[in-house]
């Protein structure tokens, strides 16, 4: 009987195992879908920057007089926004040469690594949107949610306003409990770029850097998530809310006219008891690659159903099971992701399967599925993104 060699076993997981689990993460999540389709350029070490134009102020009169003959021309502005490269990966290890036949055959093993690699990258774009973007609570509490103009400009990462009279922290209290601060207006400086709020003290706000010096014309638009509770629950008047933001904000819509957005499956449930949700829902047929996701329309917003959403306890820290769960809604062209090195999709992601022998494997009995990205997803147009923030019910099983 002919025995398989353990070079052989591997010589077959390279070629087979490895082009199943490629095959299975192209196109897989949507996140990667939804992107910017233009690349940013490389900046400076290892970053990638976009560059991009301020909107022209638009003219509220008839402000020519048939005698003129000049006026005074405005020039274009462009500022920029830069992203530092990410690295992300991890392995599997394997120790005998039954569990590499098994992993050839046996669809369970692909399909287990390739759903790692799709939640993996899916929750750092969604993160990185959800920290980015403008954000906009469900309960409308004007206590946390505001709209300030710089009275007092100072650097990159500092503003004060008058109309900021709160006491200290009550919008950002270090680089973990941070609040939000989104620029709003188009003719100032740090229009469409959003910031995290580290610090709060006697109507200055100290901030994660912006790509500019903030000015006095400057208007930012600030909220945390002190407060939201788990009643605090998704609903079709927010959904309507945001769809009435993206008209004001003229949001680029997707192909058909949408908006897009993610929720989660706790936000999903909640907005299923609202007493309006089966009139104004209509289901969608998800393209054949995001058959893993649920997805639907309501008020001109697509939403698809992932399986994890940014969420944060109420003071802004990172926390999978925080109680504030973000809700990414957006238009078209409002986010981007550049892989830095050759590799499957956006992310750049390259997988391989290691099974050397070395110093730290003398008898190459061990073996490794391994994977890794090196890239950056970055908010291109903060504006274009407002983040829901919502409770959710408890379910009935916590991971």
């Amino acid at each position: 009987m002919a025995v398989t060699q353990i070079s052989d076993l591997s010589s077959a997981v390279k070629t087979k195992f490895i082009k199943k689990l490629r095959d299975k993460i192209k196109g897989q999540d949507a996140f990667t879908k939804y992107a910017s389709s233009g690349k940013m350029e490389r900046g400076e070490g290892d970053t990638v920057r976009w560059n991009r134009l301020l909107r022209l102020a638009r003219q509220t009169s008839y402000n020519l007089a048939e005698t003129d003959v000049s006026i005074t021309e405005k020039e274009f502005i462009s500022n920029k926004v830069e992203a530092s490269i990410g690295y992300m990966g991890d392995a599997v290890k394997l120790t005998t040469a039954a569990k590499q036949t098994s992993i050839i055959d046996d669809e369970t093993y692909s399909d287990e690594v390739a759903d790692q690699i799709i939640r993996s990258r899916e929750y750092v774009g969604l993160k990185e949107i959800s920290r980015y973007g403008l954000h906009h609570r469900v309960d409308n509490d004007s206590d946390y949610e505001v709209n300030a103009t710089v009275t007092t400009a100072t650097s990159t990462t500092s503003f004060a306003s008058s109309t900021l009279t709160q006491n200290q922290y009550h919008w950002g209290q270090d680089t973990a409990k941070v609040g939000y601060c989104c620029g709003t207006n188009p003719e100032a400086a740090n229009y469409d770029n959003s910031s995290l709020i580290t610090n709060f003290n006697s109507t200055t706000a100290t901030t994660l850097a912006f790509p500019q010096n903030n000015s006095t014309s400057t208007k930012f638009h600030i909220v945390r998530g002190t407060g939201i509770l788990t009643t605090d629950k998704l609903t079709c008047a927010a959904l309507a809310r945001v769809a009435g933001l993206g008209e004001l904000l003229q949001w680029k819509r997707f192909p058909g006219g949408i908006y897009r957005g993610f929720i989660d499956p706790g936000q999903h449930a909640d907005l299923m008891t609202d007493s309006t949700y089966a009139s104004i829902v209509t289901g969608v047929e998800g393209l054949k690659e995001l058959a893993r996701y649920q997805v639907f329309r309501a008020y001109g917003i697509e939403l698809t159903v992932v399986p994890d959403v940014f969420r944060e306890d109420v003071d802004g820290t990172e926390n999978t099971a925080g109680v504030v769960h973000n809700a990414p809604i957006f238009g078209a062209d409002s986010y981007n992701i550049t892989r830095w090195s050759e590799g499957e999709g956006e992310f750049g992601v390259k997988t391989n399967f290691i099974s050397k022998a070395d110093s730290g494997n003398l008898f190459g009995f061990i073996n490794w599925i391994v994977w890794s990205s090196m890239s950056a997803a970055k908010t291109l147009n903060a504006t274009n993104v407002c983040v829901l923030m919502t409770g959710a019910t408890a379910q009935a099983v916590v991971l």
